[in-house]
C-alpha cells in the first residue's frame, strides 16, 4: 500500500507553478512583443528616411532586443531543464539575467533620450521648454544610473536577487524604475502640452496634432503602466517573482514602442497629405501645328482649380519630416 502511494506521488511531478509560473508566462508574452517589434523593424528599414543616427539608434535597439530574448531564454531553460525539481539554484540569479538587465538599462536610456530629443524638436524656445528638457534629461539619466546600480549589485549580490533579496538591490532597482515611470509621466505630459500649443485653428493641421497627441499618450500610458506594476509586485510580493514577468516586458515594450514612433509619422503624414493633396490633369490639343495644353487641378473635396504657371524655387526636404512643419502656402483662384 505505501508502494502505491509513493509511486501516485511520485507521478503526479513537483508542482513549481507558484516559483516559475510568472518567469514562464512573462516569457510567453515577451516572444508575441519581441515579434512585433521585428514586424515594425521589418516596416521601417526598407526605405529608411531619417538621418544616420537615428538609422542606428534603431537598429541597436533590434538587436539588443533579439539578445535580450536569448538571455532570457538561456536562463529560463537553466533553471527549468538542467535543475528540474530543485530550488537550489534560485538562490544565484545567472550572468545572462543580469546582463539582460543591463541591456533593459540600455534599451530604456536610447528610448527616453529619443524621447526628450522629440521634445526638444517640438519646443525648443523659452526657458520652460530648456527646463523641462533639462529635467528630463536628468530623470533618465538617473534612471540609467540606477540600472547600472542594480546590474553591479546583481552580479555582487547574485544570492540576493531571487531567493533572499539584498538591501542594497531592491534601493538600486526602486530608483531605476521608480525614475524611470515618472520620466516617461513628464515627458508624456510635456510632449502634449507643447503640442497642444502648437495648434493653428487650421483643421487639417490640427487634426495631424490631434493623432500625434493620441500617439504619445498611448506609448506614454502602456510604458508607464508597466513600470507602475513592476514597482508595485516588486515591493508588495518579495517572496514571488511576479515582478519578474513585468521586468522581462518593459525591454520589449520600450523596443516596440520606439518603432511603432518611427513608422507612425510616415502613416500620420501620408494621411495628412491625402487631406490636401490636389489632382492635376492635364489635356493637349493640336491644331495647325501648335500645340495648346490646359491645366486643371481637383483637390480632396472636388473642387476644381485653375492655376497661371509661376516658377517656384522648392527646396529638397525629407518625404516624413519628424513633425508637422508648413512649407509654402500657394493661392488659387476657384472656377
Amino acid at each position: 500500500m505505501t508502494s502505491d502511494s509513493t509511486i501516485d506521488a511520485a507521478s503526479m511531478g513537483i508542482d513549481m507553478s507558484g516559483i516559475f509560473a510568472p518567469f514562464f508566462w512573462g516569457f510567453f508574452v515577451s516572444i508575441f512583443l519581441g515579434g512585433i517589434t521585428i514586424v515594425q523593424a521589418y516596416m521601417y528599414f526598407p526605405h529608411p528616411n531619417d538621418r544616420t543616427i537615428v538609422q542606428v539608434l534603431a537598429a541597436t535597439m533590434l538587436i539588443l532586443d533579439l539578445i535580450s530574448s536569448a538571455l532570457v531564454a538561456e536562463s529560463l531553460y537553466y533553471y527549468l531543464i538542467p535543475h528540474f525539481g530543485s530550488l537550489a539554484p534560485l538562490e544565484y540569479i545567472t550572468p545572462e539575467l543580469s546582463a539582460e538587465c543591463l541591456i533593459s538599462g540600455i534599451l530604456t536610456f536610447i528610448s527616453q533620450m529619443y524621447f526628450v530629443y522629440q521634445i526638444y524638436s517640438v519646443k525648443r524656445i523659452g526657458l520652460l521648454a530648456w527646463t523641462v528638457i533639462g529635467i528630463l534629461t536628468l530623470f533618465a539619466i538617473l534612471t540609467f544610473v540606477g540600472g547600472i546600480g542594480c546590474v553591479a549589485t546583481m552580479y555582487v549580490f547574485a544570492y540576493g536577487v531571487l531567493a533572499d533579496r539584498n538591501k542594497d538591490f531592491a534601493i538600486f532597482f526602486g530608483l531605476a524604475k521608480g525614475f524611470g515611470a515618472v520620466t516617461d509621466i513628464l515627458a508624456t505630459i510635456a510632449m502634449c502640452t507643447f503640442l497642444s500649443n502648437a495648434k493653428t485653428g487650421i483643421r487639417q493641421t490640427d487634426n495631424l496634432i490631434k493623432n500625434l497627441i493620441q500617439y504619445v499618450v498611448e506609448r506614454g500610458g502602456v510604458v508607464t503602466l508597466i513600470q507602475t506594476l513592476l514597482l508595485i509586485t516588486f515591493y508588495a510580493a518579495p517572496n514571488r517573482l511576479y515582478w519578474l514577468a513585468f521586468h522581462i516586458n518593459v525591454t520589449k515594450l520600450y523596443a516596440n514602442t520606439f518603432f511603432c514612433m518611427l513608422n507612425a509619422r510616415k502613416s500620420l503624414w501620408e494621411r495628412h497629405s491625402a487631406n490636401n493633396r490636389t489632382t492635376a490633369m492635364a489635356s493637349s490639343i493640336v491644331t495647325n501645328g501648335i500645340e495648346f495644353r490646359t491645366s486643371r487641378f481637383e483637390d480632396a473635396s472636388g473642387r476644381s482649380f485653375a492655376l497661371t504657371p509661376i516658377d517656384i524655387e522648392i527646396q529638397d526636404q525629407k518625404p516624413y519630416p519628424e513633425m508637422p512643419i508648413v512649407t509654402q502656402t500657394v493661392v488659387v483662384s476657384t472656377t
